[in-house]
């Protein structure tokens, strides 16, 4: 039977596992997904068991009742197995990916207990391990209503929310978990978990379009663990948000050739491309694509004599205010965005933004007009398609009339731009 020591370090060595295989899964954020201001649209009572005869069709469809789950343990004299064994069981499913197995010894020590902060943690990872994750969700808020400060539920809760979920707001929770679990860590100098929380912090803070916090983050994951990867990709990506492209090459570049990395080879080619080495940036992409073809599909092809003529079909079939107000503006198409643009604010515009509104300069004459842009090759790498493209080039226009007409980017993203 094991001790409550012992069941920590059943539970520490499962959710090293636990974000050992998530980090194989999550990928970063695409260029283009960022969104901080002047930025474009990107980059779920009783019931009768009384079937009437007019609902037999209904029946005949519902799912074929499947037999109860085998027992978690058997113990001899058909005795109930002891919570500490449960938990350790589950933890050993658990390491050796027997997800269901680790998810029937969980509910089991619940039953036991329903007080385990353990067993609902544990439930909680399986779960989410099973695709389940509002279940996972629940599983981990019925752990942190009995222990809020949970340090390893909070880190993997914030996991849950920045490799599954990843919306802006479930961004912006997980950097409250974080936060919380800190605090603990900190006084208890736990240093393998320090290095998660700040990795996961770093992850949530790129998605969130602010490299600057991003790369102070993973920084400090990294000086916990030199060789983790994760980390170190997750650098690189920051240095590459912040326009630091030589620093984040070389960051990147080290990972590559150490072993192959997709998100590696994919950032090195946009790093090419900005270099105007198309040759260099082409065997990057097709690297990336070789290594993760499901991250990195086929771009829709647009050499510029197509781009112009789906823009211009685009502009075409805009909303008359939209038109209007694009006609009030100095409207142009460029390959990629000039890193004045970029970094003219403070963080930096993603590399990847597909287009921009900028404003008249301070003091410019009531006659100067603004600037719409769109990017050719930033657009491209969002569509798959012809019909995706033309979609992507509609939604990058409206968003940069929205903003002349005063929207900011919350009010756009409201309106699904």
């Amino acid at each position: 039977m094991l001790d409550m020591e012992a069941m920590t370090q059943t539970l520490r060595r499962s959710a090293l596992i636990l974000l050992a295989l998530a980090a194989c899964k999550r990928q970063p954020a695409a260029p283009a997904q960022a969104a901080p201001a002047q930025k474009a649209a990107a980059v779920g009572g009783p019931s009768a068991s009384v079937v009437r005869s007019s609902d037999a069709s209904a029946a005949d469809s519902r799912p074929t009742p499947q037999p109860p789950a085998a027992p978690c343990l058997d113990v001899v004299g058909g005795r109930e197995p002891a919570l500490p064994d449960l938990l350790e069981q589950a933890g050993r499913d658990f390491e050796k990916g027997r997800y269901e197995d680790a998810l029937e010894c969980a509910r089991e020590a619940n039953r036991i207990d329903g007080n385990s902060v353990a067993a609902h943690h544990f439930r909680g990872a399986a779960l989410a391990e099973l695709g389940h994750v509002e279940e996972a969700r629940t599983a981990y808020a019925r752990a942190l209503a009995l222990d809020p400060d949970d340090p390893e539920v909070l880190r993997s809760v914030a996991d849950l929310h920045v490799r599954r979920l990843g919306a802006r707001d479930d961004l912006e929770l997980a950097l409250q978990y974080v936060h919380r679990a800190l605090a603990r860590a900190l006084r208890g100098k736990d240093k393998p978990l320090l290095k998660e929380l700040y990795l996961l912090q770093a992850m949530a803070l790129d998605d969130l379009g602010r490299p600057g916090e991003a790369l102070g983050a993973a920084s400090k994951s990294v000086e916990y663990d030199p060789k983790d990867r994760e980390a170190r990709r997750e650098k690189g990506v920051a240095l590459f948000e912040l326009c630091r492209f030589d620093q984040s090459k070389t960051e990147l570049a080290r990972l590559a050739a150490e072993e192959p990395d997709a998100w590696a080879e994919h950032y090195l080619g946009l790093i090419a491309e900005r270099g105007q080495d198309d040759v260099a940036a082409a065997a990057h992409f097709a690297r990336a694509q070789k290594l993760d073809p499901e991250a990195f599909k086929a771009s829709a092809p647009a050499p510029s004599s197509m781009f112009q003529r789906i823009v211009q079909e685009e502009v075409e079939k805009l909303p008359p205010e939209i038109k209007q107000g694009l006609s009030h503006s100095n409207f142009a198409v460029e390959d990629l965005p000039e890193v004045s643009d970029l970094v003219a604010t403070d963080p930096p515009l993603s590399p990847g933004i597909l287009g921009l509104f900028r404003p008249p300069a301070e003091g410019a004459s009531p006659e100067a007009r603004p600037t719409i842009l769109l990017y050719r090759r930033n657009l491209a790498r969002a569509a798959h398609n012809e019909d995706e493209l033309h979609r992507e080039v509609r939604d990058t226009l409206m968003h940069e009339v929205g903003h002349l007409n005063g929207e900011d980017d919350e009010q756009l993203r409201d309106r699904g731009l």
